[in-house]
């Protein structure tokens, strides 16, 4: 779970650059930077919920959930 974590937040900083410097279309980077935030969110919930920490796990989850949420808000709706 260490390595998806790393993986997911290089993935976060790399689209997120990449969109700030206009290599990539924003919206495209958003999009990517956002679901990726978004996993990494839920494997940190999953990790509160393995330790027994009830609220960290429904901070986080619900927090990934919205993140989700404007990913998709923002790819079909805007």
């Amino acid at each position: 779970m260490k390595i998806a974590k790393i993986i997911l937040s290089i993935i976060t900083m790399l689209f997120a650059t990449l969109g700030l410097v206009k290599i990539l279309p924003f919206d495209i980077a958003k999009t990517i930077m956002l679901v990726s935030l978004a996993t990494l969110l839920l494997l940190r919930s999953v990790e509160y919920k393995n330790n027994r920490d009830k609220g960290g796990f429904i901070i986080t989850c619900l927090t990934a959930v919205f993140v989700y949420v404007v990913v998709i808000y923002n790819v079909f709706i805007g």
